[in-house]
């Protein structure tokens, strides 16, 4: 068969031959390299935006860092005085508690104390007696304490030195007692 010799095509292989495509797309890789290609000899410009990037990227870069320090720090400002504000608060809370406890307790100390002198009689076989060391001690730690808060309170030391005189007068007195017994 002659190369210039037509053959006859069927019906369906003309079909068949019309359905192909005419041109075909080039894929993105040729089309990359073809744009590096002519990069590389100078026939196109280089990539303006990697130039103009650069810049750009380093003051994004700035800005970010600022941004977050500046964050750090404001978030640190407004934590610490929520912080001390609460402590502010919850000891304001805590010595109103405080105090309020020591007047609960100081009304049942002279509560107990009236109660204690309506039935205390002298014919009591030592009842009178603890009842009163017990009240005795009571006011002295109160006094004591008292002086610890503020040791330029002249009430609360007139207060506790009266007490310590008291109680070395009373063991003074305990000492004399057993010195008078006479052992055999």
């Amino acid at each position: 068969m002659k190369s210039d010799e037509r053959t006859e095509l069927t019906p369906q292989e003309t079909a068949e031959i019309e359905a192909l495509p005419r041109e075909r797309q080039p894929g993105r890789l040729l089309e990359e390299r073809t744009v590096q290609s002519l990069r590389a000899r100078g026939v196109l410009e280089p990539r303006r935006w990697t130039r103009v990037r650069v810049p750009w990227l380093a003051a994004g870069f700035a800005a970010s860092i600022a941004l977050f320090v500046s964050g750090v720090t404001v978030g640190q400002w407004l934590g610490s005085r929520t912080v001390a504000e609460s402590m502010a608060t919850a000891q304001q809370q805590t010595a109103m508690q405080a105090a309020a406890a020591v007047q609960r307790a100081g009304s049942a100390y002279v509560t107990a104390l009236m109660a204690f002198a309506a039935v205390a009689d002298s014919s009591s076989n030592g009842a009178f007696a603890q009842g009163r060391e017990a009240a005795l001690n009571a006011l002295y730690a109160a006094a004591f304490e008292l002086v610890q808060i503020d040791p330029t309170d002249p009430v609360a030391v007139t207060i506790r030195e009266g007490l310590e005189q008291s109680r070395l007068e009373a063991r003074q007195a305990d000492n004399s007692v057993i010195q008078s017994v006479v052992w055999f």
